[in-house]
């Protein structure tokens, strides 16, 4: 295996948290689903690296310096003299759900540099996280690098992770998603993912159509209620712990870091994932609830330490 066995494609974006109810007050922490993904995978002991455009402005050096800080590979990352992409948080609702007022036009999320065209050599499987590698130049970039990680016989996981804000309407939306999930082996989606694709549509259903497209796992995270795995044959089922939660952000990062971890702790990605069993996947579910709802108790994508098994 190389340094790096897990490459991260997706977004970094500094997250205005705010601290007070009437949002006077703001804390810039560092997010974006390609980032806290890549985070969350270091800190439960897999090898992960991370490639996409980083600013060169005082967040971008931020962000280097935690990547660099928790282990992760930077040699793909393409520097960029343009701002970092924000988002403004609004002060959170009940059950401390966030909205994000994404700010990314004129920034380095919007250069399609830093997203390689082939899979590297010794990495076995590839995440694309959330609009970062569904639309625009990077979302064109990451279907030409998940096509190259299929080729060479890796696996490829990728989060839905909406966000309507700055998506197309969803008739156009919608076969852009798609054809990430037909390349993809592992699909995550929350409830509110699958109520704005298809309304009103079961979700084992959905996880059916998305299969028939390619997905051989469908992830379903159900926020208090855990998170459901739809296979092939069959669904497995964990809950979620019960904790008092700060607010949500990087929920969905964390879990399907700690899903990702334990197939690649247990040798279940790239080759070894046709041989994965229905316990190497309940472990890997029961986990990803666990560190996901651990992660909810800290404002902020602040995912535990934890070692997969």
């Amino acid at each position: 295996m190389s340094p790096a066995d897990i490459l991260v494609v997706g977004e970094a974006i500094g997250d205005f948290i705010p601290r007070d109810a009437e949002g006077r007050h703001y804390e810039a922490l560092l997010g974006g689903s390609g980032f806290n993904a890549a985070l969350a995978l270091a800190r439960f002991g897999a090898k992960p690296a991370y490639a996409g455009p980083l600013s060169t402005d005082a967040l971008g050096r931020r962000f280097r310096a935690a990547l660099l800080a928790e282990g992760i590979g930077t040699a793909l990352i393409h520097d960029s003299p343009l701002p970092t992409a924000i988002a403004i948080v609004s002060p959170l609702g009940p059950g401390g759900v966030p909205e994000f007022g994404l700010h990314l036009d004129g920034t380095a999320h919007a250069e399609p540099e830093g997203t390689p065209r082939q899979m590297p050599q010794g990495a076995v499987h590839l995440h694309a996280a959330s609009f970062g590698a569904t639309i625009g130049p990077s979302g064109e970039a990451a279907g030409r690098l998940a096509a190259s990680a299929r080729e060479a016989g890796a696996t490829v996981s990728y989060d839905v992770n909406i966000r309507a804000s700055i998506l197309p309407e969803r008739e156009r939306a919608l076969p852009l998603i798609e054809a990430r999930i037909a390349q993809a082996d592992i699909v995550k989606a929350s409830l509110d993912d699958l109520a704005w694709l298809h309304p009103g549509e079961p979700a084992e259903q959905i996880a059916r159509r998305w299969h028939s497209l390619g997905a051989r796992l469908v992830l379903v995270t159900q926020g208090p209620d855990g998170a459901v795995c739809y296979g092939p044959d069959a669904a497995l089922t964990a809950s979620a712990l019960p904790v008092i939660v700060a607010d949500t952000v990087g929920a969905g990062d964390t879990f399907i870091g700690g899903f990702l971890a334990v197939l690649a702790a247990r040798g279940r990605l790239g080759a070894g994932f046709a041989a994965a069993t229905q316990d190497d996947l309940q472990a890997a579910l029961v986990f990803a609830c666990a560190v996901a709802a651990d992660g909810c108790t800290r404002p902020g994508c602040d995912p535990p330490r934890r070692t997969a098994t």
